[in-house]
């Protein structure tokens, strides 16, 4: 069967049967994608393989994962033994927010904190043990008892005794010299243990000018405890003389600690929560990467339309004896007959003056005027039932055809 050419410039809807026209395979699709495939495949190995090889250990001095023989991991891997946890914070507000009666902060660089933020601190109620005073700020964290930082100090070859009712130092002993030191303020008592207390003095007459080691009450009902020598807690002196001890004993008088070095502050970000595994940030970086990779690839170019030379040139008229085939194959004579119904109507319509929004029983009753012709067979050849075969598919096409040709145009 062939269409006639009255069909031209109809659009003839997608055939079925086993000689449709498909779109591209999904396996060419595949195949045009295997390189970025194969390069976000790879970039995933890459995470996994860096992110299972990275050191896991920190490099930062007194930090508690630090192994080195400037960080504290051996004092915080005893103080687990002990039953103690240990949690590292990176803020301020954090470590307010995780200090609480019943809990003790271990505070680095007290000095690099205003005096509100040690006072907001000390005003919790936790326990706060200062490592380092060596030309550190101590002001906000007792109240009404003054305790200031030394720079008298006593070299590490120096055995310094307790000479303190404190039970803590009393347990440690000694101490091997002091990097620093704290004064007692000004009518303190530093013997019977009611307001502060000063131990390990480095002057062992009764002119003493400071102490490796100090307590006193907080603002907020808590204990104050200062180890004047920071590198008292590290790994590469935590076995001398009584440092493990007194390390120990300041630091485990709750079973939860909350390591804050002042030094190390951070504007705490998403990327620093516990459920924010370490490989999602470089993930997502290269996630980024890879998109604009792809639209630098594969998206639209910007620029003028760049024509492309033709191999072959299809005429129209095979163009229409081609869809007439592939409906003759496929068996589609429903869709034939309503291609060339439409196509008849629209063209009658526009002869006829009429709209092209215009029913296609107003255009069968002003052709029917038009031509003379019944209007019951115009009717049935634009709005009729499906042909039943070929032959009657091929007798309406001449049919419209010569209702076309007798309506002149206005």
């Amino acid at each position: 069967m062939t269409v006639s050419s009255s069909s031209r410039g109809a659009r003839p809807g997608a055939a079925s049967g086993g000689d449709q026209v498909t779109g591209v395979p999904l396996s060419v699709r595949l195949r045009r994608w295997r390189p970025f495939i194969l390069a976000v495949g790879l970039l995933l190995i890459v995470t996994v393989v860096g992110t299972l090889t990275e050191s896991q250990h920190s490099e930062t001095p007194f930090a508690i994962d630090n192994p080195k023989h400037d960080g504290a991991q051996a004092l915080a891997r005893l103080l687990r033994q002990e039953g103690v946890s240990v949690e590292t914070v990176r803020s301020q507000e954090a470590a307010v927010r995780a200090a609480e009666p019943g809990t003790t902060v271990a505070l680095l660089d007290a000095g690099l904190l205003t005096e509100d933020e040690r006072s907001e601190l000390a005003r919790t109620g936790a326990d706060v043990v200062v490592v380092g005073a060596l030309y550190q700020d101590l002001s906000g964290l007792t109240d009404p008892v003054e305790l200031t930082s030394s720079g008298h100090s006593a070299p590490a070859d120096t055995v310094l005794t307790s000479q303190c009712p404190d039970a803590d130092a009393a347990a440690a002993e000694s101490m091997a010299g002091s990097r620093g030191s704290v004064q007692l303020g000004e009518g303190t008592d530093s013997t019977d243990g009611t307001d502060a207390t000063g131990c390990f003095p480095l002057d062992q007459g009764e002119d003493r000018t400071g102490y490796a080691y100090a307590t006193a009450p907080t603002g907020g009902g808590g204990a104050l405890r200062v180890i004047a020598d920071a590198d008292v807690i590290t790994n590469s002196r935590l076995a001398e003389a009584g440092h493990a001890a007194l390390a120990i004993r300041a630091l485990g008088h709750h079973e939860h600690v909350v390591w804050f070095d002042a030094s190390q502050q951070q504007i705490p970000t998403v990327w620093d929560t516990v459920s924010t595994p370490p490989w999602m940030p470089v993930l997502l970086a290269q996630g980024v990467v890879i998109v604009c990779a792809l639209a630098v690839v594969r998206g639209r170019r910007f620029g003028r339309i760049v024509a492309e030379d033709l191999p072959v040139v299809v005429h129209a008229a095979e163009t229409t004896r081609g869809r007439g085939r592939l409906y003759r194959r496929a068996g589609a004579r429903d869709r034939a007959a309503e291609t060339l119904r439409s196509a008849t109507a629209l063209r009658l319509s526009r002869r006829l003056g009429l709209p092209r929004a215009a029913e296609r029983d107003a255009v069968a009753h002003a052709a029917a005027r038009a031509t003379g012709w019944p209007p019951g067979l115009v009717g049935d050849l634009l709005c009729g039932p499906v042909p039943s075969n070929d032959r009657a598919l091929a007798g309406l096409a001449v049919q419209l055809d010569r209702l076309e040709s007798e309506v002149l145009p206005r």
